[in-house]
């Protein structure tokens, strides 16, 4: 169970308990084509947005989390990979970049 039944795109347009005809082809229940067909792309898309979302909040509090462990002498920045190393230093780059941006694009009787 359950059997799918595919369109011309490969997309799912029905399941059935058991094989016939026109449902020849197996899929696991758990497969993402079978939850995207049972809960509909809107959901599936809204979830996978709020997801990566997450995962750039995510991103930012361990940056922030090794800056602190780095300012603390906790950990020695030299310690961590040099892959590490290298987004962390990119980052902070390209954040320091848009900081500059930000204040060249205000004049001195402006604020944000």
């Amino acid at each position: 169970m359950p059997y799918v039944q595919r369109d011309n795109n490969g997309l799912i347009l029905s399941l059935r308990q058991s094989p016939d005809k026109d449902h020849q082809e197996y899929q696991h229940p758990t497969d993402l084509d079978i939850i995207h067909f049972l809960t509909g792309s809107e959901q599936v898309d809204q979830s996978r947005q709020a997801l990566a979302e997450s995962d750039r909040d995510i991103a930012r509090v361990t940056e922030d989390l090794i800056h602190l462990l780095v300012s603390k002498n906790t950990i020695l920045f030299t310690e961590l990979p040099q892959a590490v190393q290298d987004k962390l230093l990119g980052r902070e780059k390209l954040r320091s970049h848009l900081h500059n941006v930000m204040e060249d694009f205000l004049d001195d009787s402006e604020s944000l």
